[in-house]
């Protein structure tokens, strides 16, 4: 049995974590993404429906303050995604005695959120990551903290989000939340897959999606270095990603993709910013939206960056995923059916032959 349908399941685990029996397993779906499944031992006390985001609605927000973000230290802001704000609030919480949780490249070859207490700690939540973290195990840890009275940050997907505020729907003051604008999330096993098996009996120290704006996939192993790379002309993962061939079901009907938000503060890439405003793009540039008073505070409070108030129009004009998610299509429906059957290579490539096709045509080209 199902808590709701399966299209409709965010993946935030809120249920599993809330189950006083914990009756609820979590199962990969057909894509490899990860499901809650009640067992027969459900005493059918309702506090899993409680806490589902899918089957409550919570109030969403207009943003109070828009600003194009980035940090002045050059290296600090080379080292993130896209102008660094998510590392710099991060930083200021834990430097004020707060505790940071997000998403961490796990040597197991998963992806989950970590508690960090220190600087270094911080180091592993930096970059994008283009899957599903797994949040279940941080619940309890949250709990905990908020209980000692701990300041707590949150940064996650806005479904990520929308679970811890559902599960702590009564810590207002010393929880605070940052979501980050998504398209959609693919699953690990895809990733996974995507990779050469040949690569695997080495330890992976972290992973890289992006350097910067420029996507660019990469492996790192301690005592080797990059073991593995691939420019994003080569990359099947990141146009499968682009195609929405590989999201969950319920990211094609994403009701978080819309300009109101659900957190104190949304981060992502400041697409379409005036570039007479911000002349240096490339080097990454952080969307940032103040959504509640305790959000813009926390923005003020951060030292060490450079934030250019801009108009809320140029940032949802920019970014698709602030207007409306990216509907399945008939890709998407050709690549669910033929993943479970065939993995994610040819599933891929027969999805999207034309755009495969192409891209060898122009590395021939090249050569």
């Amino acid at each position: 049995m199902n808590i709701s349908k399966v299209s409709l399941c965010f993946g935030c685990m809120a249920c599993a974590s809330k189950c006083p029996k914990q009756c609820i397993n979590i199962k990969e779906g057909k894509l490899g993404h990860l499901y809650p499944e009640v067992t027969k031992d459900c005493i059918n006390c309702g506090l899993c429906l409680k806490v589902c985001p899918s089957d409550n609605n919570q109030p969403f927000k207009s943003s109070i303050q828009t600003w194009a973000v980035w940090r002045n230290d050059e290296k600090l802001r080379s080292q993130s995604s896209s102008g660094g704000m998510a590392s710099a609030i991060s930083e200021y919480v834990i430097n004020n005695g707060g505790i940071v949780y997000g998403c961490a490249f796990v040597p197991n070859f998963s992806f989950k959120h970590i508690r960090c207490t220190t600087i270094n700690d911080l180091q592993r939540l930096k970059g994008s990551k283009y899957v599903q973290s797994d949040i279940r195990e941080v619940y309890k840890s949250i709990a905990e903290d908020l209980k000692k009275g701990l300041k707590v940050l949150f940064i996650g997907t806005p479904c990520q989000v929308a679970g811890v505020k559902m599960f702590f729907n009564k810590a207002k003051d010393n929880l605070l939340t940052v979501d980050l604008v998504c398209h959609g999330v693919p699953s690990v096993r895809m990733l996974k897959e995507s990779l050469p098996k040949n690569i695997f009996h080495k330890s992976f120290e972290n992973i890289v999606f992006r350097v910067n704006t420029k996507y660019h996939f990469s492996i790192k192993s301690a005592p080797y270095g990059i073991i593995y790379e691939r420019p994003l002309n080569n990359d099947l993962f990141f146009k499968s990603f682009f195609t929405a061939l590989t999201y969950r079901d319920s990211c094609h009907n994403c009701k978080f993709a819309r300009g109101e938000r659900i957190s104190d503060i949304t981060l992502g890439d400041f697409w379409g910013v005036d570039k007479n405003i911000v002349k240096d793009e490339e080097k990454g540039v952080s969307l940032c939206f103040a959504n509640t008073e305790y959000g813009r505070k926390l923005v003020n409070d951060v030292t060490d960056i450079t934030k250019i108030e801009r108009p809320l129009n140029e940032a949802i004009c920019g970014n698709k995923q602030l207007q409306k998610p990216m509907k399945a299509n008939f890709r998407s429906k050709i690549f669910e059916i033929l993943y479970p059957k065939i993995g994610f290579k040819w599933s891929a490539i027969l999805s999207i032959p034309e755009i495969v096709i192409k891209n060898k045509i122009v590395n021939l080209l090249k050569h």
